[in-house]
């Protein structure tokens, strides 16, 4: 722990001493203990108080995730005295390890710790599962600033339950792409469509019949494992059939002489073993997989949304091919389901928890809310393996536990026989779920996962209720087909007035052109009636309003590239959704999309709900991050405008040079030129080539320094050989352009575009596009990081070639540097302009041309020119250090900060700041305010 969490040790300490009562100061304690002590910053979502057990007891603290149970006592209760607690003498840890046992297995404690304010008692029921021994730790409150490891140990995050789901579920994940993988080696052509899709279905049985072993579905346990042990490799294909025709056979229906073995095996129904699937022979191979998956590995405790995931990824052959696991985190999937739906979910189940009324109408209240949310109907329009219905059942199905818990144990309502119907208790259903995927494994994939989900479900409702439920035969199913969800009228599958949410993590393929994909482009033209130069999750967008644009209570919420909220695209894509009444209920601000993929890069993105416009509807609220990588912070704000801002809804238009920049203060910017050359022929890469060109007399007076954008931020060598005015009469004098040159003209001749033939091969000692300055200019970097404060341009010689990686501005007194070096600037860019993953993506028709400076006073212009030119006084006292260095985030020199925060000032002030600017809110309110006011006068 740092000397930082240890000095707040002690300034809790001070502050809790001679202290204490269990009712009234226990969730403040262990709140500040969290926050304040230890810097978990979502303490509040991560701990439960007064938790109610199966036997109506009441846990004082809980924090489900890092398996972590306390038991509270006032100041003064001598912990190892016993007190009378539900008819029986219980010690404070005997009590908590009765709430620990009474817990369902997904949310059982491994570390109990017993506390009275004064002192602490920690136990680990993995090496003491009774809690007999001396606890593991023990310290007074004073001495808390010398124990907090044990926190550490406790909440470290290879000890999380997610965490340790995660690693079962990828363990499982291994053993089903061995079992996979088996069995494809015996198909003819596994490739082949029929074959595809047999393959996919028969591995998810396999699946489902070792889960249903370890899960107790079929009895006695291991049953399956041992009924394949019993066939010879040869013999087996006849034994999985005859079972999978059992599982799917009704009792009643079966036959009365049937194999003593398989009449142990239940009818499952739900459809999973109804289809006719082609089953190639079983090998030696196969047999193995399938009993090494059954005895070395437990599969009740996998998690079926990121196991989903995984053998969704293990079924398609073309990932299974690239290499690497993928799954979206349990932790992403909260990200959109928490504030679209199940934050309000629980709020409104804790206030009927809490709320102060007779346990007659509390009990109303709790059969109402059971109602309401087994009312509730889901769609995923691009499900892949169901990852986000999984997760949204299982939380519905963990809050209508929570109202079994105080129907069953306040009300009375215990004893409901043996064998009970889980339809007398459970109202929540799987057939609640719907969702749309085009691939037909995935499409098995996600029906298998939510049945897993549906039985692990109904384990917690027996530790609840005390009882036996009935698991088997499945009652229903997630309503899951396989369709184009863009060609397909999502009303077929679930009419748009009867959907509550709409959800999901649609493709990330990102802009779509007719030549590059024909058949995804005609997808686009379909939702929004003609091509568009935007990216292809937009059309979930459009078509997830229009859907449900006659019910307004409903809303939606997608991941999406955050190409949809930078750039030209969020003028395109979000007129049409405003117009018809939709608003940005929420929006998670750029973060890097953790697919948990061995070989894939991160995808940065955001998240944005949407709901239909009221006064009477809740606070907007906005998640914005430190870094990509970093938690979320939480801020209710006004409004969301389509680039993720609380501003207005105020839209950037594409503004081409020929109109120019909306500013007067402002010269246009241009690309810089392009050799178009084949493969470097007017380009010097490295310093051998440089030296042999100016070795050559004539050559050597066309060698010009040349950047692009790598070479112009990170300070490195390169030229070009720039002819521009050369006499063709002395270039043939030289053997070293001679070479060159005709290099250039056999490239150009061999183009496929007919004026780089017809034209540019005519001239093929010049650069393809020439629009170098012929006065100072400043160079922009078309592309350049997203994690420096400031921009890293430069002015330069006219001598200096700009590459068409590098924008160009003529500036001979400095004024467009010192613009473009403000923090006015690189707060519009970060705002307006594209990204290329988290680095931004300069635009001169979508930035420049749009930043809104108004007319500057001339001696304000003056002085700014003047901070600029302190800008460039500085940098050239570091010569050695290039831009990159320079503007580092890991730090910047003090006189470099110190100049560039004197120019803010003033520049801040140009752009109609009454006063200093002290954050990107503050700049962005100015910025949008001009932008309106400007475009108005135009």
């Amino acid at each position: 722990m740092s000397t930082t969490e240890q000095r707040a040790a002690v300034e809790f300490a001070k502050k809790w001493h001679g202290r204490g009562d269990e009712k009234q100061e226990t969730q403040r304690f262990w709140i500040e203990l969290l926050q304040d002590v230890l810097g978990r910053r979502n303490a509040l979502d991560e701990t439960e108080f007064e938790h109610q057990t199966a036997k109506g007891g009441y846990i004082d603290v809980l924090c489900p995730n890092a398996k972590f149970l306390v038991e509270q006592k006032s100041l003064g209760i001598d912990l190892d005295k016993a007190e009378q607690r539900q008819n029986t003498q219980v010690t404070p840890v005997e009590q908590a390890l009765r709430y620990a046992n009474y817990l369902p297995a997904d949310q059982k404690p491994t570390v109990i710790c017993t506390c009275n304010f004064e002192r602490f008692r920690f136990y680990d029921l993995n090496a003491d599962p009774a809690a007999v021994k001396p606890p593991i730790e023990e310290f007074t409150l004073e001495e808390l600033p010398d124990h907090l490891s044990i926190f550490e140990q406790i909440f470290a995050p290879e000890h999380s339950r997610i965490v340790v789901q995660q690693q079962l579920s990828e363990k499982a994940g291994v053993l089903v792409a061995n079992l996979h993988n088996a069995l494809a080696a015996q198909y003819i052509d596994p490739d082949a469509p029929q074959s595809h899709h047999a393959l996919a279905v028969l591995t998810v049985r396999i699946v489902f019949c070792l889960y249903a072993e370890d899960a107790g579905l079929f009895n006695p346990a291991g049953s399956f494992t041992s009924y394949v042990k019993t066939f010879e490799p040869t013999r087996l294909r006849t034994g999985i059939l005859a079972l999978f025709d059992v599982l799917n056979t009704a009792y009643d229906e079966r036959d009365p002489y049937l194999d003593d073995q398989l009449k142990l095996f239940p009818y499952v129904n739900g459809g999973l073993f109804a289809e006719q699937i082609e089953v190639p022979q079983f090998s030696g191979e196969i047999q193995t997989a399938i009993t090494d998956a059954g005895d070395s590995f437990d599969w009740k405790d996998i998690s079926p949304v990121i196991f989903g995931s995984l053998m969704e990824e293990t079924l398609s052959h073309d990932q299974r091919r690239a290499g690497g696991m993928h799954y979206t985190t349990v932790e992403n999937i909260h990200r959109v389901i928490d504030p679209l739906f199940l934050d309000d979910l629980k709020a409104e189940l804790s206030h009927i928890e809490t709320e102060k009324v007779s346990e007659p109408t509390r009990e109303k209240h709790l059969r109402a809310f059971q109602d309401k949310i087994a009312g509730l109907q889901f769609l995923d329009p691009a499900c892949g393996s169901g990852n986000f219905l999984t997760e949204t059942f299982l939380e519905l199905r963990k809050l209508e536990n929570r109202v079994l818990e105080h129907l069953l144990h306040h009300q009375g309502i215990i004893d409901f026989g043996e064998g009970t119907d889980a339809g007398s208790l459970v109202k929540v259903s799987i057939a609640q779920m719907h969702g749309i995927e085009i691939n037909d494994f995935a499409v098995s994939v996600a029906k298998t996962a939510l049945w897993i989900a549906q039985q692990q479900a109904l384990d917690a409702t027996e530790s609840i209720s005390g009882q036996a439920l009935d698991h088997l035969p499945l009652h229903d199913a997630g309503s899951i087909i396989e369709a184009n969800s863009l060609r397909f009228d999502w009303n077929e599958l679930l009419p748009g007035t009867q959907c509550d949410y709409v959800m999901g993590n649609p493709p990330f393929i990102g802009h779509i052109s007719r030549k590059s994909n024909p058949s995804l482009s005609e997808d686009m033209k379909l939702i929004w009636g003609r091509d568009l130069d935007i990216d292809y999750v937009a059309c979930w967008y459009i078509k997830a309003a229009t859907y449900l644009e006659n019910n307004t209570s409903a809303s939606f919420a997608f991941v999406s590239t955050n190409s949809i909220t930078q750039g030209k695209q969020p003028a395109i894509i979000f007129p049409q959704l405003i117009s018809n009444g939709w608003r940005i209920k929420f929006a998670h601000r750029t973060f890097a999309w953790n697919a948990q993929s061995s070989d894939t890069a991160h995808v940065h993105v955001v998240i944005i709900g949407m709901d239909q416009s009221s006064d009477t509807l809740s606070t907007p609220v906005l998640y914005q991050y430190g870094s990509v990588n970093s938690e979320p912070v939480r801020t209710p704000v006004k409004h969301i405008n389509p680039y993720l801002i609380e501003t207005p809804d105020c839209l950037v238009i594409s503004r081409s040079n020929n109109k120019g920049p909306l500013s007067p203060e402002l010269q246009p910017v241009y690309a810089g030129s392009m050799p178009n050359d084949g493969k470097g022929n007017l380009i010097l890469n490295n310093q051998d080539e440089h030296d042999e060109a100016m070795s050559d007399s004539i050559a050597k007076k066309y060698v010009r320094k040349f950047l692009m954008g790598d070479e112009f931020i990170n300070g490195r060598d390169r030229w070009c050989l720039w002819m521009q005015n050369a006499a063709v009469g002395e270039l043939e004098q030289s053997s070293f352009l001679k070479r060159r040159i005709e290099a250039v003209r056999t490239a150009r001749l061999s183009s496929s575009r007919l004026s780089t033939r017809e034209n540019l091969s005519q001239t093929p000692q010049l650069f393809g596009e020439n629009h170098q300055p012929s006065v100072p200019y400043v160079g922009i970097p078309k592309v350049f990081s997203g994690n420096r404060r400031w921009a890293t341009c430069a002015r330069l010689e006219s001598k200096v070639i700009a590459g068409d990686m590098v924008y160009t501005c003529i500036d001979p007194d400095g004024f467009m540097f010192a613009v473009i070096e403000s923090s006015m600037f690189i707060t519009w860019q970060k705002t307006i302009g594209g990204r290329l993953k988290s680095d931004y993506r300069f635009s001169n028709t979508v930035v420049w041309n749009n930043l809104p400076l108004p007319q500057v006073e001339s001696g304000l212009r003056e002085s700014i020119i003047q901070a600029g030119q302190h800008i460039e006084g500085v940098r050239a006292c570091y010569p050695t250090e290039s831009l990159a260095s320079l503007y580092s985030p890991l730090g910047m020199h003090p006189d470099l900060i110190k100049v560039h925060e004197a120019l803010d000032r003033l520049v801040d002030k140009a752009f109609g700041a009454e006063k200093p600017c002290h954050s990107d809110e503050d700049r962005l309110t100015i910025l949008f305010a001009r932008y309106a006011e400007m475009t108005k006068q135009e």
